[in-house]
């Protein structure tokens, strides 16, 4: 999961929570999808399309990093879906800019009423928020950036879950996006800080960690054939089974992982030392 698969899974449990994040104010029902045009192969990070045909087609563009042609990228991908779906259907298109410096500044781009352009600032956007208790806290980890007084802002974020008073399957959606949020938004933040902080679920239990680890641990499957093949069955399976755990364990500790030729000359004694240091620092 990356961080734009963040905004999805949160737009798409509730698509009302974007219009509430930019103050944006549309009638009707909406679903939140991802969609992709066709002769370019290039996807939106997110696409809100009125369930009832009244309301306007809702266009999200999340930005993390500096791209001066962002808006061009942008209104090419909505001119493309247009040509190709034929639709005389308003647009309204939404740039959210995780920090205002990667907004390359006003585009030469405009819309004529009733579509529109919306520039926002994610951290401007949950500013006008406040301490009022929404889905949308789960973005606040991304725009704080120090460990300062961290505990606290995280006892924070937990209580006003609690004060939304979901079901049980939207409450652990949540709190996985909110975990995966810190992991993400909290630079060199240790998986032993964050266990004291937060106390929802065991972090390795939690879908969003399960997800980015996931890539991690097959990629270790894969190593542990091929040394399979290499020194026999039985042993192969053992070492491959140390050095999945070896990965997760590092992804855990975010560190730089291990090259795999390396792990792969390793002894059964050698892998075994390498996951004992690293599992004495995560408990």
């Amino acid at each position: 999961m990356k961080t734009d698969a963040l905004f999805y899974e949160l737009f798409r449990l509730s698509p009302a929570s974007l219009f509430e994040l930019v103050r944006l104010d549309v009638n009707g029902e909406y679903v939140f999808e991802s969609i992709t045009v066709k002769t370019t192969e290039k996807r939106f990070d997110g696409f809100l399309k009125s369930t009832d045909g009244h309301g306007p087609n809702v266009f999200l563009e999340v930005q993390g990093y500096d791209d001066p042609v962002i808006y061009w990228r942008l209104f090419r991908k909505i001119s493309t879906w247009y040509e190709q779906n034929d639709s005389k259907t308003p647009l309204i298109a939404i740039a959210l800019f995780i920090d205002k410096e990667y907004d390359p500044g006003e585009p030469f781009l405009t819309c004529v009423h009733p579509c529109r352009l919306i520039r926002c600032d994610l951290y401007e956007c949950l500013k006008v928020l406040g301490d009022r208790a929404s889905i949308l806290m789960v973005l606040k980890p991304l725009v704080y950036k120090s460990k300062e007084n961290l505990p606290e802002h995280v006892g924070r974020w937990t209580d006003e879950i609690r004060s939304l008073n979901l079901p049980d399957d939207k409450y652990k959606t949540v709190t996985d996006l909110l975990e995966y949020a810190i992991l993400e938004g909290i630079p060199k933040l240790s998986l032993k800080e964050l266990r004291k902080m937060i106390h929802l679920t065991p972090l390795e239990e939690t879908t969003a960690v399960k997800e980015l680890l996931q890539i991690k641990e097959t990629e270790a499957m894969l190593i542990g054939e091929k040394k399979g093949r290499k020194e026999g069955r039985k042993e192969g399976i053992e070492a491959g089974e140390l050095i999945c755990k070896i990965i997760m364990a590092q992804g855990c500790l975010k560190q730089t992982f291990i090259h795999r030729e390396f792990l792969l000359e390793q002894s059964i004694e050698q892998l075994q030392t390498i996951l004992a240091k690293l599992e004495a620092k995560i408990q």
